[in-house]
């Protein structure tokens, strides 16, 4: 084991300097130049393992600084590295209290306070949750729970039929589209609806088309509402959503992967008061919490709504009708084997509490106002969405350029430019048919110098790109 300790400790000293580019890895086709990732009969000395971690750090985007703003997480969650390190050695796995005891109690914990955040527990509800191998699956067990509430003997007779509909936003993320595939509703039966000029699902809209469903003859069974969008971090608008679902007997899901901790902080947990009506809740942890990927969850405010529809019967080689059977989290699961991801959670709720993250949430908000202020105060800078939460997508446009294609080449290029030169990394988006720069705050370590050389080296770079086109 020491042999390994010591090529952990050596490969993360050498990639973790302050000076390190934050991204440089090349091409695909390149990089299958400069590596050989091939496999072979005969096993390789340990001094071959080594190269190899060391090629993989150093090729790999620096994720922890905090020039970092492509992804919804950035920088370096220690304790929850900690546990992720100790979740790989132990190899507990969750279906069972008898084999992961203590992470078992972890997440019922983990599960209490996710659901008090969200407001499930009001009322006298008994809610419950599980964690799942990411928000994708997550969104999907909302799915898989409102079919099973709109049509519960379809567990055990298949289609009857009737053709269900399920609705999100058109700015949605797309595991929606995904869970309508793989659940057998059909993507053509996943109504974008369009949203208003703030990113928002409009209710109205939502109403327009659950009614052209139902003139169909067709059966509305989920509404799917996002907190924080992908590309701006919008927030759909819940009580009024909640009317509607109430009324036409719909579930309601809220995919608050990425903007779901907003709820940490009592400043801005105003942008999803109503989190409390929905029934069901996706929340990663792996995102503006910065746990290693992957820790999700998802949440239930009705208590034995997971088992009924995810258990599939079986299993009772696992599942004994012991003194620990309530214990038994693998049968709120659609997995078997699943990875003891509390740990790391845990580990690093305990160690800065909600407190933490609250402040965490208020940093990245006051950075996100500056960052917006120094964009509005620009001569070719402008927004192309209002900033909610912590995205900020916007683009460099001369005076000279109106022409929308070439605003998006150009915006494009000038993400592409500065990644190819080792960051800050930034990457593009489209919203409404433009595009520009997507820069997501995840690291609260950035201040306001950063971003003001961040924005000024965008109009640097578009500059330079604009000039030489201007000399071809």
């Amino acid at each position: 084991m020491q042999d390994y300790l010591d090529v952990l400790t050596r490969a993360v000293q050498e990639w973790v300097p302050e000076d390190r580019p934050t991204s440089q890895a090349p091409s695909a086709a390149e990089l299958k130049q400069i590596l050989d990732v091939s496999l072979a009969d005969e096993g390789s000395d340990m001094q071959s393992l080594e190269d190899a971690v060391k090629a993989y750090l150093h090729y790999n985007p620096a994720v922890y600084k905090s020039d970092f703003y492509k992804l919804l997480y950035s920088g370096q969650n220690k304790p929850a590295l900690l546990g992720d390190w100790i979740t790989s050695l132990s190899n507990a796995t969750m279906h069972t209290y008898q084999v992961g005891p203590v992470a078992t109690l972890m997440e019922l914990e983990l599960i209490h306070q996710w659901n008090r955040l969200v407001g499930f527990d009001k009322d006298g509800n008994q809610p419950e949750g599980v964690m799942v191998a990411g928000g994708s699956q997550a969104n999907l067990i909302g799915m898989m729970l409102a079919r099973h509430h709109a049509c519960p003997d379809l567990k055990s007779q298949g289609p009857s039929g009737r053709t269900l509909v399920a609705y999100v936003s058109d700015q949605a993320h797309y595991s929606g589209q995904k869970a309508a595939n793989v659940l057998g509703i059909g993507t053509d039966n996943l109504i974008a609806v369009a949203s208003d000029d703030q990113g928002r699902i409009c209710p109205v809209a939502l109403q327009q088309e659950i009614d052209n469903s139902l003139s169909k003859g067709h059966l509305p069974f989920y509404i799917g509402l996002t907190a924080g969008t992908t590309v701006t971090g919008a927030y759909d608008p819940v009580a009024p959503c909640s009317e509607i679902a109430r009324k036409h007997n719909i579930w309601l899901h809220i995919d608050g992967a990425w903007g779901g901790p907003i709820l940490f902080s009592e400043q801005h947990r105003h942008l999803l008061a109503d989190s409390h009506l929905a029934d069901s809740f996706t929340w990663d942890a792996h995102k503006l919490m910065n746990v290693p990927i992957t820790a999700a969850v998802i949440l239930v405010k009705q208590a034995g709504a997971l088992k009924s529809c995810c258990s599939g019967g079986g299993g009772e080689y696992l599942f004994h009708a012991d003194e620990n059977a309530d214990y038994n989290l693998g049968e709120r699961s659609i997995q078997c084997g699943r990875r003891a991801d509390a740990l790391k959670v845990w580990l690093s709720w305990k160690a800065i509490g909600n407190q933490g993250f609250a402040a965490k949430i208020d940093q990245l908000q006051t950075m996100k106002s500056t960052c917006v202020e120094l964009i509005n105060n620009s001569d070719t800078l402008e927004m192309l969405a209002p900033a909610a939460y912590v995205n900020i997508l916007f683009r460099y446009r001369p005076e000279t350029m109106t022409d929308e294609a070439e605003l998006k080449a150009l915006n494009i290029g000038i993400c592409k430019a500065m990644m190819n030169n080792g960051g800050p990394y930034v990457d593009y988006a489209q919203y409404k048919g433009r595009y520009g720069i997507r820069l997501i705050l995840a690291n609260d370590e950035v201040d306001e110098a950063q971003l003001a050389a961040l924005l000024e080296l965008c109009q640097q770079t578009g500059r330079e790109l604009v000039d030489k086109k201007s000399d071809c």
